[in-house]
């Protein structure tokens, strides 16, 4: 009997320390995946981006129309000019001429139909500061035609001065040598009284000594940049027959 109880003392014991030992074991904990987070944002503030300046329009230029009476052609200028309008006996019929002065009652420019004089003679070197195309005249039988605006200087030196022209061909003159009026270094050509077409002759005249006789080749160039210049190279495109 003692024998019996002592080993159900000792299997009670080892019950016993079994137990403790089951509840003093650390419990595990239960593993948790961590969730990777964005870093929180920067407090930078987007830059705001500056506005395109606005360009400030150029005041558009108030215009009027002439139109000739002796043919179907027109043309617009400033309306701060005035035109001086003439009819009389031209070449091959009636001559017409409009002579355009700016606020000041000074020349600037004149347009001729059917009648022209050449201040020729003397031989030049030639200096072409622009041409270019009027298509406004093709519908009135000037199909080709051309503006040339360029500056003489008189050889040898010594003549009048270096003298400007504004002329409207259907060829422009050559650069270089040649004869005064933009005519080739030969002289005009003889013709006959069919020169004035077609379908009537054109012509254009700088007005005023400060216009055509423009002093050098440089103040050539920068009195057709100006704004008067730039005035009588739009009154001249806008030049229309038919």
């Amino acid at each position: 009997m003692t024998r019996r109880h002592s080993s159900f003392k000792a299997a009670a014991a080892l019950a016993l320390a079994a137990a403790l030992a089951a509840c003093g074991a650390p419990q595990a904990s239960p593993q948790t995946t961590k969730q990777g987070t964005a870093p929180p944002s920067s407090a930078t503030a987007s830059a705001t981006p500056m506005p395109t300046p606005t360009p400030t329009p150029t005041p558009t230029e108030n215009l009027a129309t002439f139109s000739f009476t002796t043919q179907k052609l027109s043309l617009r200028y400033p309306a701060s000019w005035t035109v001086d309008a003439k009819t009389y006996a031209g070449m091959g019929g009636n001559g017409e001429s409009a002579a355009f002065k700016d606020a000041l009652g000074k020349p600037v420019v004149t347009v001729q139909i059917n009648s022209g004089a050449y201040d020729v003679g003397w031989p030049v070197q030639r200096t072409v500061i622009e041409s270019g195309a009027l298509p406004g005249l093709a519908a009135g039988g000037f199909a080709g035609y051309q503006y040339a605006y360029f500056a003489e200087v008189p050889q040898p030196a010594g003549g009048p001065g270096t003298v400007c022209w504004l002329r409207i061909s259907s060829q422009v003159p050559s650069d270089g040598a040649g004869v005064a009026g933009g005519l080739p270094p030969g002289g005009p050509v003889p013709v006959g009284p069919g020169a004035v077409q077609p379908p009537y002759f054109l012509n254009v005249w700088l007005g005023g000594e400060d216009l055509n006789r423009c002093g050098s080749v440089e103040n050539a160039k920068a009195w057709w940049a100006s704004k008067e210049g730039q005035q009588v190279r739009s009154a001249i495109l806008s030049l229309t027959a038919g």
